[in-house]
C-alpha cells in the first residue's frame, strides 16, 4: 500500500480529525526533500507535528527548534546543562525534588548528541521521505481499535512507557523507534501549554514500518466489531424486540429469556456467541430454533440480543 491508501483507510475506518504525521530524523549526511520546508519561525517538536496535522510538511534542522529539551532528546544538539542537571524542573514547580528530577531524566529515552541532524514532518499522505514513526492524534475509542488491530495477529497485550515529561519527542519519536513497539502519549507540560491539542485528545505514535500490517487488521476489526461497538448493540433495554415483556413473578428466574421463534432466522448465532451455553439450538417444525436450557446461568451480558440480526431475543431481568 502506499501513503495515500493508508491514510484512506485510517481516516475511513477511524474517522480520524487529523491526518496521521509522518516523522523522520534525519541522519548525518542524508539529502534533504525537496517538498519540505524550513519554516520561518522557531517551534517546538510538538508544534511542529500540530503543523504537520494541519498540512505542511517541514524540516526542522537545531536552527528551528525552540525546545532545547526535546531537541536534545532527539539527539540534534547537546542537551543544556539547566535541563541535564534537573533543576529547571523544580523551577517550574514540576517536580519536588532533584532526586525525582534526575530519576526522571535517567529513565527517559533519548538519543546520544549529534545521533541526527534534524527532524522532517509531514502529512502522511504527502510525506516525500521515509518515515520512522507516524503520530496520530485521537481521541480514546480511536486509540482502542489501534492497540486492537495491533494486537489481532499475535494476541499480545500493550505495555506503554509514557508520563507528562517530554511528550512528541521521547514518548512519541524516540520510544517506538528505540523499542520497535507502538507508544501512547497524553501530551505533556509543554505541549498542551503550547499546542492546540483539544484536551479530549491523546496521542499514539506507531513504527512505520508497522503501518500496512495494522491498517490489514484495522480492515478486518471493521468488518464487524467495530461497526457492532460504535453501534452500542449490547445496551439494554432498547433492543429488546421480542413481544410485550411477561409480568414479573416470584416462580421466574432472575433473568427471563424470551424469544419469538415465529421470525427467527435459525441462523444460531445466539448459542454461538453465549458463553454459558444458556441457549442451544434445537429442531422444531422441521427447523433449528433456540431454547432456553440453562436460564439460571444468563448473566445479561446482552450478547445474544446484540448479535440476532432478526432482532427476535429479549432478555428480561427480575426486579427484587
Amino acid at each position: 500500500m502506499d501513503n495515500q491508501q493508508l491514510v484512506r483507510i485510517y481516516k475511513d475506518i477511524l474517522a480520524l480529525r487529523w491526518e496521521p504525521v509522518a516523522v523522520r530524523l534525519l541522519r548525518p549526511g542524508e539529502t534533504v526533500p525537496a517538498e519540505v520546508a524550513e519554516p520561518t519561525a522557531t517551534l517546538r517538536h510538538c508544534q511542529s507535528i500540530i503543523a504537520a496535522r494541519r498540512g505542511y510538511s517541514l524540516y526542522m534542522p537545531p536552527r528551528r527548534h525552540a525546545c532545547p529539551d526535546g531537541a536534545a532528546i532527539m539527539g540534534l544538539i547537546p542537551m543544556p546543562p539547566k535541563l541535564q542537571s534537573g533543576e529547571l524542573y523544580l523551577l517550574f514547580k514540576k517536580l519536588p525534588t532533584l532526586e525525582c528530577a534526575r530519576k526522571m531524566i535517567a529513565a527517559r529515552p533519548c538519543f546520544p548528541a549529534g545521533s541526527y541532524e534534524a527532524t522532517l514532518v509531514a502529512p502522511l499522505s504527502k510525506a516525500s521521505f521515509e518515515a520512522d514513526v507516524v503520530i496520530f492524534t485521537l481521541w480514546p475509542e480511536q486509540a482502542m481499535w489501534l492497540c486492537m488491530a495491533q494486537s489481532y495477529n499475535s494476541g499480545e497485550r500493550h505495555i506503554f512507557k509514557t508520563s507528562g515529561y517530554n511528550s512528541t519527542c521521547a514518548d512519541l519519536t524516540v520510544q517506538p523507534m528505540q523499542t520497535g513497539k507502538m507508544n501512547i502519549s497524553f501530551g505533556c507540560y509543554g505541549s498542551r501549554a503550547a499546542s492546540d491539542i483539544d484536551d479530549f485528545e491523546l496521542y499514539l505514535s506507531l513504527p512505520a514500518a508497522q503501518l500496512e500490517i495494522v491498517a490489514r487488521s484495522l480492515q478486518k476489526l471493521a468488518q464487524k466489531s467495530i461497526p457492532e461497538a460504535r453501534h452500542k448493540i449490547y445496551m439494554p433495554p432498547i433492543l429488546d424486540k421480542a413481544g410485550v415483556p411477561k409480568k414479573n413473578t416470584r416462580d421466574l428466574p432472575a433473568v427471563q429469556i424470551n424469544i419469538d421463534t415465529a421470525n427467527c432466522s435459525g441462523d444460531g448465532l445466539c448459542a454461538d456467541f453465549c458463553p454459558y451455553g444458556v441457549l442451544v439450538m434445537e429442531e422444531q417444525d422441521g427447523r433449528p430454533v433456540p431454547v432456553v436450557k440453562n436460564p439460571e446461568q444468563c448473566t445479561a451480558c446482552y450478547t445474544c440480543v446484540g448479535q440476532c440480526p432478526a432482532g427476535v431475543i429479549q432478555v428480561l431481568q427480575q426486579v427484587p
